[in-house]
């Protein structure tokens, strides 16, 4: 049994202007070549990473040093105006943490050591970029 491609196209688009599925084929089919992701989240300095509206952070926590990195679509964003806040809720208690600038694309503020399932919200005001409020669940 032979199918006719003339017919079974026409079965599949009855009623319809062929010209216009065509067009409508063509672009369908160009559609994903234009829609890329800004790329994979991988933190690059072992920490945990958020893609807000305009800015991307990292929220590495140690005993001894907190430190937040910050891009946009993976090119650092320089932060040497810049301002934050690390709020820490772990155990029942809220901690805030004052960040300052340190580095071309870092805050810095003092350590911490949450205990599991600790919840962080990391607050940037970024001069020229904007404000951007991150929530993160630490592990």
């Amino acid at each position: 049994m032979k199918i006719n491609p003339k017919i079974l196209f026409n079965t599949l688009i009855e009623g319809t202007n062929p010209m216009k599925t065509c067009r409508l084929l063509v672009l369908s089919m160009l559609l994903p070549s234009w829609v890329y992701p800004h790329g994979d989240l991988i933190p690059a300095h072992g920490g945990l990473i958020t893609e807000g509206k305009n800015i991307t952070v990292e929220l590495v926590t140690q005993p001894d040093m907190t430190r937040v990195y910050l891009s946009e679509h993976g090119t650092p964003i320089d932060s040497s105006a810049a301002s934050g806040e690390l709020i820490l809720l772990s155990g029942g208690k809220k901690s805030q943490i004052p960040l300052a600038p340190a580095g071309y694309n870092a805050l810095s503020g003092p350590g911490v050591n949450p205990e599991p399932n600790a919840k962080a919200v990391v607050r940037v005001n970024v001069p020229d970029v904007g404000k951007e409020q991150i929530r993160f669940a630490l592990e």
